[in-house]
C-alpha cells in the first residue's frame, strides 16, 4: 500500500463524489491522502482529513481532528448499507501522527474487503491498534449519527458512515448489555464519554 497521487482507475468518480460530499458538510478538507494498493480492493482509495483551525485548537472542544475514508463505500464494507469509516481525535496533530492515522485507518477498512467477515453497525472490534489510542485494544462501530442515521449528501447519499469509538473492556461489557448498541453508545456518552480523547478515563467501573 502506497501513497500516491489519483493516476485513474474505476473508482476515481467515487472517491470523487465521497470527498465531494465531505466537502459539503465540513468545508474543503484540510488534507486529503491517496493510497494506491497493489494486492487487494479497492485499487485506489483516499482519506480526507480535517485538523482544527487555530481558533478551534484554543477551544477544549473544538480542538477535534476528523479522518475518514472515500472510497470504502464502494466496496464491501458493511453489511448493513455502503459505508465509509471515520474517527475524531482530540487535539491537532502533527503530519506524522495524520499519515500514520490515515494509513491504519485505511487498514482497518481494507479488513472486510479482504476477508469477506463484513462489518456491521455496533459490532464490537477487538485487537484494535489505532496511533494515539494505545490504550485502547477495541472498539465499537456505530452510525455517525446514532439518533437519526447518517447518510452523506449528494452526489453520495447512499453511503453512511460508521464510527469508531475506542472503548475499555469493562465499557465493551456495558455495551454487550444493551440489545441495541446505539441506545449503549448514547448511555455511554450519558455517562460522560469523549471518544475522541485518548486520554480519557472509563466511564464504566468494572
Amino acid at each position: 500500500m502506497n501513497h500516491g497521487g489519483s493516476t485513474g482507475g474505476m473508482n476515481d468518480e467515487f472517491i470523487a463524489s465521497v470527498t465531494a460530499a465531505y466537502e459539503e458538510l465540513y468545508d474543503p478538507p484540510t488534507r486529503t491522502i491517496w493510497f494506491t494498493r497493489t494486492k487487494q480492493p479497492p485499487e485506489k482509495c483516499a482519506v480526507v482529513v480535517y485538523v482544527p483551525t487555530e481558533a478551534e485548537q484554543r477551544d477544549p472542544d473544538g480542538n477535534v481532528t476528523l479522518i475518514g475514508t472515500a472510497g470504502f463505500g464502494a466496496e464491501s464494507l458493511c453489511v448493513d448499507q455502503p459505508s465509509e469509516l471515520g474517527v475524531e481525535i482530540k487535539g491537532a496533530l502533527d503530519e506524522h501522527a495524520v499519515d500514520s492515522f490515515a494509513a491504519a485507518l485505511v487498514e482497518l477498512a481494507s479488513a472486510p474487503v479482504r476477508t469477506g467477515r463484513l462489518f456491521s453497525d455496533g459490532q464490537v472490534l477487538s485487537g484494535l491498534t489505532l496511533p494515539r489510542f494505545s490504550r485502547f485494544t477495541m472498539a465499537l462501530l456505530v452510525d455517525w449519527d446514532s439518533v437519526y442515521g447518517f447518510r452523506f449528501p449528494e452526489p453520495a447519499s447512499a453511503v453512511g458512515l460508521l464510527r469508531i469509538v475506542p472503548l475499555f473492556p469493562e465499557e465493551v461489557d456495558f455495551v454487550e448489555n444493551f440489545e441495541d448498541r446505539h441506545d449503549a453508545y448514547r448511555a455511554l456518552i450519558y455517562r460522560g464519554l469523549d471518544a475522541t480523547d485518548p486520554e480519557r478515563a472509563p466511564v464504566v467501573q468494572s
